[in-house]
């Protein structure tokens, strides 16, 4: 069996922000997607969206996010930054298990700090969207 370096396994996540545009000329319309964000196994950001945004169903499909949820995400990353204990982690913005989704286990001293590292990451890509108001809508998507 060949090994293949550029293969990828696991749970890669997108959020992107869109505008709409609309040409009254010609009565079409079209939204243009661009990535903001990429997480790779990140679990819990992933399992938060599932179950803030996607209504509890993990299909892999693109979910609409509203401002108001980034908002909240932020909130939910920020409290538990400020207060990083496996018990605040788990009770707010829990770990997922999940095929290649990464590890889940967060008194093992590597795990807590990648989880930290993502939500510090979180935390400062939706700051800079906030802040730049530049998109109309955000959208979810996740991949494994």
């Amino acid at each position: 069996m060949e090994y293949k370096e550029d293969v990828k396994m696991g749970l890669d996540m997108f959020l992107y922000g869109a505008n709409s545009k609309f040409d009254g000329e010609s009565c079409t319309s079209e939204i243009k997607l661009e990535e903001v964000a990429y997480w790779r196994k990140h679990n819990a950001i992933h399992a938060w969206m599932v179950k803030n945004v996607q209504g509890g169903t993990d299909n892999c499909a693109m979910y609409y996010l509203s401002e108001s949820t980034l908002k909240e995400l932020l909130k939910v990353c920020n409290y538990v930054l400020a207060n990083p204990t496996v018990d605040t982690a788990m009770s707010l913005l829990p770990t997922q298990d999940g095929f290649f989704f990464g590890g889940t286990d967060l008194t093992c001293e590597y795990e807590l700090e990648y989880y930290l590292n993502g939500l510090k990451y979180t935390v400062s890509v939706i700051k800079g969207l906030l802040k730049d108001g530049k998109y109309e809508y955000y959208c979810y998507q996740s991949s494994w």
